[in-house]
C-alpha cells in the first residue's frame, strides 16, 4: 500500500488487534491494520491449535465477560461456518479433599450463569478415572477450547469483510503529526485521527514505558501422539490442575496430540522474537512426571513434540485498554496475560465502546493505565 488516510489503524493482527478492527469495520470505520508479519501469525500469542474457553474465575468481572464472549464466538461461528468453539467441558481438578480456590470460582461461575457441577472423589473415578491423583473437581460443562488459529482466520476474514484493510510484513513506528497520529513503516506513512496499539509481546519497543509493568516469558508445551482413547475426545476433557499449573487438552488423533502445557510465572525474556521451538529449564522433566504421576503416561512412550509460547503479562495480570496518557489518539489494548485470548469476540466492542466514549460495564477501570502502571513488580495468574 502507498500509505493514506483512515479513520482507525490497529497496529497489530493478532487477537487483540483483529477483534478490535472486525468491530470497527461493523461500525463503518475506514479501518488498516497493520502489522510486521503475516496474520495469522506463528510467533505471536495467538497462534496455535487450541486456547482454553471457560468462565471459572477468582474475579467475578472476567466471569461475567467469559460467559458473554462465549456467546460472541457462536455468533462468529454462525457468520463464518466454522468450528471454533469446542464446547468440549473444563475440569478443575484438586488432589487435595478441600479446596478454597475452587470454591471461590464455583461462586462466581452460578452467579454469573455458568452450568458447573462438583465431582467428588468416586464421581472423578466413575466419569474421569485418568486423573490418577484427583481427589475433587469443578466440572464447567459448556466450557471447552477455542481453535485459535481458526479464530483468527476468522476474524480476519469478517474484518476483510466489513471492508478492513491489511498492510503487513513491516514493522512500525506511531507518532504524532499535527492533528492525528501517524503509523510509519518503512514502505508507506498512514494517517488516522485514532490508532489502537495491539502489538502484544512487542508493545513495549514502540512504548518502551511501558516496561515497567510489561513482562514476556516463554510457557512450554507438550504434546504426545498415540495416547491411548482415554485420553482423546470427546472420553477426555480440558482441565487444569490445582496448585501445579499444568492444564491441558484431549488429543484429537489425526489432528493434535494430547496437549499438556503450564500456566506459570517464568523469568521475564528480553526478546520476544525468541525460538518457539525451545522451553523453559525444567519443563520437560515437570511435564513428564506430572503426565506420570497424574496420568499414568509416560512421555517416552509416545511420540513426545516440545514448543512453547509467549505470554505478554501486566504485572496485575488485568489486560491494559485504555488511552496512552502522553499521546493523544492513541489507544493501547496489550497484555492478554495468559488468559485473553477467549475474549477475542468481545474485545473489539470493550475498545470501540471507549473510543466512541460510549459507557458499558464492560470496562473496568482494573484495565485502566493506571492500575496498570501501579500494580505489584512481579505477575500474578488468575
Amino acid at each position: 500500500m502507498a500509505g493514506g488516510s483512515f479513520d482507525l489503524i490497529v497496529v497489530g493482527g493478532g487477537v487483540f488487534g483483529l477483534s478490535t478492527a472486525l468491530e470497527a469495520g461493523r461500525r463503518r470505520r475506514r479501518t488498516l491494520v497493520v502489522d510486521r508479519h503475516v496474520a495469522p501469525n506463528p510467533m505471536a500469542a495467538s497462534y496455535g491449535p487450541s486456547r482454553k474457553i471457560r468462565s471459572t474465575y477468582l474475579d467475578p468481572h472476567y466471569t461475567r465477560l467469559a460467559l458473554e464472549a462465549m456467546a460472541g464466538w457462536r455468533r462468529i461461528e454462525a457468520e463464518t461456518g466454522k468450528e471454533l468453539y469446542v464446547a468440549a467441558g473444563n475440569l478443575n481438578v484438586s488432589d487435595g479433599p478441600a479446596d478454597a480456590h475452587l470454591d471461590t470460582l464455583e461462586v462466581n461461575a452460578r452467579r454469573g450463569g455458568a452450568k458447573v457441577r462438583w465431582l467428588d472423589a468416586d464421581g472423578l473415578r466413575r466419569e474421569f478415572p485418568q486423573f490418577r491423583r484427583g481427589h475433587r473437581a469443578l466440572l464447567e460443562e459448556e466450557a471447552g477450547f477455542l481453535r485459535a488459529t481458526d479464530c483468527v482466520t476468522a476474524l480476519r476474514g469478517l474484518a476483510e469483510k466489513h471492508g478492513v484493510r491489511f498492510a503487513t510484513g513491516h514493522d512500525a513506528a506511531v507518532a504524532r503529526n499535527g492533528s492525528c497520529v501517524e503509523v510509519r513503516t518503512d514502505i508507506a506513512t498512514f494517517h488516522a485521527p485514532q490508532v489502537v496499539v495491539a502489538a502484544g509481546g512487542w508493545s513495549k519497543r514502540l512504548f518502551p514505558e511501558l516496561g515497567r509493568a510489561l513482562w514476556q516469558c516463554q510457557q512450554g508445551i507438550m504434546y504426545l501422539e498415540g495416547v491411548p482413547a482415554a485420553f482423546c475426545r470427546p472420553a477426555f476433557v480440558p482441565y487444569s490442575g490445582a496448585d501445579t499449573g499444568f492444564y491441558g487438552f484431549p488429543a484429537e488423533p489425526g489432528r493434535v496430540g494430547l496437549k499438556l502445557a503450564r500456566h506459570l510465572v517464568t523469568d521475564a525474556i528480553d526478546d520476544p522474537d525468541f525460538d518457539r521451538r525451545t522451553t523453559p529449564s525444567g519443563f520437560v522433566e515437570a511435564a513428564g512426571e506430572f503426565a506420570r504421576s497424574w496420568f499414568g503416561l509416560d512421555p517416552g512412550d509416545y511420540r513426545a513434540t516440545y514448543e512453547s509460547c509467549m505470554y505478554n503479562l501486566s504485572t496485575s495480570n488485568d489486560f491494559l485498554l485504555d488511552f496512552h496518557p502522553g499521546m493523544p489518539g492513541v489507544f493501547l489494548a496489550t497484555a492478554g496475560s495468559g488468559h485473553g485470548f477467549k475474549f477475542g469476540s468481545l474485545l473489539g466492542q470493550i475498545i470501540l465502546d471507549r473510543l466512541d466514549g460510549i459507557q458499558s460495564n464492560r470496562w473496568s477501570p482494573q484495565f485502566s493505565y493506571d492500575s496498570f502502571v501501579t500494580a505489584s513488580s512481579r505477575p500474578r495468574l488468575l
